[in-house]
């Protein structure tokens, strides 16, 4: 599938911005990252307080395939949202960050809060725990495979 995107406001890294501008994209080819490591441990271009280890591109799709608060697709499948970023408090439970919406294979990137920074990281933990690959140093980032996937 194809998605437009649509420029923001928000003022974004190159780097973010590419990564934001292809997350549906590499959703849906999410079990073609899963079953290459390199493609797996790709370094995102955040990282996220609070975990032992950088986040990495297969992670965070796993994330959205649990779902909610990471992935969520409306009733009529119309629109969903990724969120791709985050960042909070762990003292007051705060979070907030950029969340990718596709609406019409029209890509959007904006600012969200969220109450449940906690969740947001042991979400992320679990899905480190559960991947049952061991960690390793990423040797490619998200635009490596972008650029692999497209090919």
């Amino acid at each position: 599938m194809t998605y437009n995107f649509k420029s923001t406001s928000l003022q974004l890294r190159e780097d973010f911005q590419e990564y934001a501008e292809y997350l549906p994209y590499l959703y849906d080819h999410r079990e073609e990252i899963y079953s290459n490591a390199d493609y797996f441990y790709a370094r995102l271009p955040y990282t996220i307080y609070g975990l032992k280890q950088a986040v990495c591109l297969g992670a965070i799709l796993k994330a959205f395939d649990k779902g909610a608060p990471y992935y969520i697709i409306s009733a009529d499948g119309q629109r969903k949202e990724f969120i791709a970023s985050f960042a909070g408090n762990p003292m007051t439970g705060t979070a907030s960050g950029l969340k990718v919406i596709v609406a019409n294979n029209l890509v959007e990137v904006h600012r969200f809060g969220y109450c449940g920074f906690l969740s947001l990281v042991h979400r992320m933990a679990e899905c480190f725990n559960e991947c049952q690959l061991s960690y390793r140093e990423p040797t490619l980032t998200v635009h490596d495979v972008i650029q692999r996937l497209k090919e």
